[in-house]
C-alpha cells in the first residue's frame, strides 16, 4: 500500500481534500484539452521545411542535427508521470506514477525526433527509484550491448527533481547528477549528447501547495529535500560541466527551464491539471508540455533560452534554416559551417538569393574600383601650380644699379 492509499483509508479530511484536488484537476484538463488541445505540436513541427538538412562537413556535438540521433534515454523523476483516470482515481484505483514518455499519446521528446527524421531506439532505465548514478549505468550497459553503438550519436535527457537527491549536502539533486554524468561519460563517452534539466527551482510545487491542501500534505514529506537544493551548488555543477564536458564527441547542455519555474493562472486559481494526482510528478499533458519546452530550449541560442518554465501551449520552435543544430555554446556564438546538400533537399530560393547577393556585392565593388580609378586620374590631369615669381619675365633686385 502506497502512502497515498494509506493517508486515504485513515485520514478523513486528506480523504476530502484529496476528492477536491482529483475533482479540480480532471475540470481543469477538460477544459484546457478543449481550449489548447496539443495536436498542433507534430503538425506545426511537420512544416519546419524539410527534415533531412545539409550535411555539415563535421561530424561533432556543436554539428547534431535531429535526425542524427540513433538511441534516447530519459532517467530521473521527472520523465516519468501520472495516469489521470479521475473515475478510476474517485475509485481509489490510483495507477503508478512511472510511465514513461514512450507510453504517451500526447508529443513528446521522442516523437518529435522522429517526426524530424531520427529514427531512434528508446533505452529506458530498471527502477525509478533507483540513484541517478545507477539509472545512469543501467541505460549505458543498455546502450553498449548494441551493435555499433560507439558509432551512432546518442541523446540521454536527466529530468532529475527533489526526489532524486537526499536530503543532504552531498547527497543533493545537482551532485547526483553530476554522479549520473560522470557514470555516463566512462560507459559512453563517443558521440553522446547530454541534456539536463536544472531543477533548481519549486515554484511550480509551491505553487501548487498553495492551491490545494491535498497537495500540500502530500508535498510536505519533500520539504526537507527542498531545503538542500541549493542554487549554488547547481551553479558549481554548471561550471563542472563547462570545463570538463564540453568535447566534441561528448557534450553535456544544461538548459535552465526549471531555474523559475511556475504554473500557470487559470480564473479558478492555477492549472494543477499538469500534475498528477501525488503532486509531485506530472500528468501526461504536464510532461508533454515540458518536453515542448525541452525541444524548444535546445534549438535556442543558450543566451536567449527560457529559465522561468509555465506549463503552457507554447508555440513549437522550428530548427534554423542557416544553423539547424541542436544549440550549443559554440554554435550560439557563431554558427559557421560547411557541407553538402541533397540533391532533393535543393533551395532554388535560397540558391536565387545567394546568387543576387554575389552580384550585388561584384557591382559594389565594380563601383567602388571605378570611383578610386576616376579619382586618381583626375587628380593626375591637374596642372601643376607654379611657384611664386616663375611667370615674372625678369627679376631686379633691389641692390641693383639702375641704369
Amino acid at each position: 500500500m502506497t502512502r497515498i492509499e494509506e493517508k486515504l483509508t485513515t485520514d478523513k479530511d486528506f480523504y476530502d481534500q484529496w476528492m477536491d484536488l482529483i475533482a479540480l484537476q480532471s475540470s481543469q484538463l477538460e477544459e484546457q484539452q478543449k481550449d489548447f488541445p496539443l495536436d498542433y505540436v507534430l503538425k506545426d513541427l511537420s512544416k519546419c521545411g524539410p527534415r533531412k538538412s545539409a550535411v555539415p562537413s563535421l561530424n561533432d556535438a556543436h554539428h547534431l542535427q535531429a535526425d542524427s540521433i540513433k538511441i534516447y534515454g530519459e532517467l530521473g523523476q521527472l520523465s516519468s508521470y501520472c495516469p489521470s483516470n479521475s473515475t478510476l482515481l474517485q475509485k481509489g484505483i490510483m495507477g503508478p506514477c512511472n510511465l514513461r514518455s514512450s507510453e504517451m499519446s500526447l508529443p513528446s521528446l521522442p516523437s518529435m525526433l522522429e517526426l524530424r527524421g531520427a529514427q531512434i531506439e528508446k533505452i529506458e532505465s530498471n527502477q525509478l527509484d533507483e540513484s541517478l548514478a545507477d539509472q545512469a549505468r543501467d541505460i549505458g550497459e543498455s546502450i553498449r550491448k548494441i551493435d555499433g553503438y560507439e558509432n551512432e550519436w546518442k541523446m540521454i535527457v536527466i529530468l532529475a527533481t527533489i526526489q532524486d537527491g537526499k536530503a543532504s549536502e552531498t547527497g543533493q539533486t545537482a551532485v547526483e547528477v553530476l554522479s549520473a554524468i560522470e557514470e555516463l561519460g566512462k560507459l559512453i563517452p563517443e558521440k553522446t549528447f547530454i541534456v539536463v534539466l536544472r531543477s533548481s527551482g519549486s515554484g511550480i510545487w509551491r505553487d501548487a501547495s498553495h492551491q490545494s491542501l491535498a497537495c500540500k500534505n502530500q508535498l510536505a514529506q519533500w520539504k526537507v529535500h527542498n531545503k538542500f537544493n541549493y542554487n549554488s551548488v547547481w551553479d558549481q555543477v554548471e561550471i563542472i560541466v563547462e570545463k570538463n564536458y564540453r568535447k566534441p564527441q561528448f557534450h553535456v547542455e544544461v538548459l535552465p527551464l526549471l531555474k523559475d519555474p511556475a504554473l500557470t493562472n487559470l480564473p479558478d486559481g492555477v492549472d494543477l491539471s499538469v500534475l498528477g494526482y501525488d503532486c509531485a510528478h506530472f500528468s501526461e499533458r504536464g510532461l508533454s508540455l515540458l518536453h515542448l519546452a525541452v525541444w524548444n530550449s535546445l534549438f535556442t541560442r543558450n543566451s536567449a533560452r527560457e529559465s522561468q518554465f509555465r506549463p503552457t501551449a507554447a508555440p513549437v520552435l522550428c530548427p534554423d534554416p542557416t544553423c539547424p543544430f541542436i544549440r550549443t555554446p559554440s554554435n550560439s556564438d557563431l554558427c559557421i559551417w560547411t557541407g553538402t546538400i541533397q540533391e532533393d533537399e535543393f533551395y532554388w530560393v535560397d540558391y536565387l538569393m545567394f546568387i543576387g547577393v554575389w552580384i550585388l556585392l561584384m557591382v559594389l565593388l565594380v563601383i567602388i574600383f571605378y570611383c578610386i580609378c576616376v579619382t586618381r586620374r583626375v587628380a593626375s590631369e591637374k596642372t601643376p601650380t607654379k611657384a611664386f615669381g616663375a611667370s615674372f619675365s625678369s627679376i631686379k633686385f633691389i641692390d641693383e644699379d639702375v641704369v
